[in-house]
């Protein structure tokens, strides 16, 4: 993992770029991706909830999704399950 990564965990909710993120539900889904192939991945179930206005939303995510966390966007660079331990995902900021 290098500086510019962030990896949340299953059971944390760290705050990135002014948004609450918690991560949960890490397991295979058939889900596409961003030209319409469908397939199975390893994904993640994410809440985001906004500290100022308090709305929150929830994303299904994989390895290569972008998340828009106010004017910030992060790549999902990796999705691991969890063994004997909560499984989590990194981010890294773009641009």
């Amino acid at each position: 993992m290098s500086n510019d990564e962030i990896t949340i965990r299953e059971t944390t909710q760290p705050a990135i770029s002014g948004h609450l993120v918690g991560v949960s539900n890490i397991w295979e889904r058939n889900l596409p991706d961003n030209r319409g192939v469908i397939a199975s991945r390893l994904s993640a179930t994410v809440t985001i909830r906004d500290v100022a206005s308090h709305e929150t939303r929830v994303e299904r995510v994989f390895a290569g999704s972008v998340l828009a966390l106010g004017t910030d966007h992060y790549c999902v660079v990796r999705v691991e399950p969890g063994k004997s331990a909560p499984g989590a995902i990194t981010l890294r900021k773009m641009g």
